[in-house]
């Protein structure tokens, strides 16, 4: 089970330290992998603040090139070296933003692999592909093109375009019909298995509901991660579902 928060381009140094200070105060288990995504301009700091917690680091982006003349990009070994485990690839917010086509996800994410990262691979439907009745077809596509063909160790986050930040989220039968069907396509056109996290709107009150659907492997939290009372209320309702 992993629990990924997702900061985007928020907080600074002193917002960090306050938030290190709570997380210092608080009792963590071994049972669940946390991990926690900061603007790539903190990623260091953070880690020095909560370098003895079991808390990974992770970045929000990588390029697909190791080295070279690629002014403002961020490479995947220097993330490694900084003591990333984890980067997020293709986040919705970089397709649309970026104009990350699913081969440029794939050439990034082969990358981060050959540097030891271990990518969250993000997939979802707009609210249009939901409504008429193509969001699998459309994640299936996205999944083929987005992944490479050999890999050990990759997540997939759903996170329906049409829920992040809306406070509006799939239907539980909806969210297990999508994980199955990710991990369906992963073993069919990869002949490999794959963990599944739901990104989306999570947030303590929801929390509960998602993971106790089949097929969720975890949780993606956007907003409610930046706030520590409801990074750790939702990691607790976590520990008391693995119990």
């Amino acid at each position: 089970m992993l629990i990924a928060a997702n900061w985007k381009m928020n907080l600074g140094k002193s917002e960090i330290d306050q938030f290190s200070k709570i997380l210092q105060s608080n009792e963590f288990h071994d049972s669940l992998d946390i991990c926690i995504f900061p603007p790539s301009v903190y990623i260091n700091y953070l880690n020095t603040r909560i370098e003895n917690l079991p808390i990974s680091i992770g970045a929000q982006n990588c390029y697909h090139e190791f080295s070279g003349a690629f002014t403002g990009e961020v490479s995947p070994t220097s993330l490694k070296d900084i003591g990333c485990k984890y980067v997020l690839v293709g986040h919705s917010e970089r397709r649309v933003n970026n104009n990350e086509n699913n081969l440029y996800v794939q050439k990034c994410t082969s990358a981060a692999i050959k540097a030891n990262l271990i990518p969250i691979v993000c997939v979802g439907e707009t609210l249009k592909d939901r409504v008429s009745g193509t969001a699998l077809d459309f994640i299936e596509n996205q999944l083929i093109e987005s992944i490479p063909s050999s890999f050990e160790n990759i997540f997939v986050a759903y996170e329906p375009i049409w829920s992040i930040g809306t406070g509006k989220i799939p239907s539980s039968s909806e969210i297990k019909e999508m994980h199955k069907h990710i991990k369906q396509v992963i073993s069919s056109k990869f002949n490999n298995s794959i963990k599944v996290i739901y990104g989306g709107s999570v947030n303590p009150s929801n929390v509960s509901d998602i993971l106790n659907v089949n097929e969720v492997d975890g949780v993606l939290i956007g907003g409610a991660s930046l706030n520590p009372k409801d990074f750790l209320a939702i990691y607790h309702s976590t520990v008391k579902h693995l119990d």
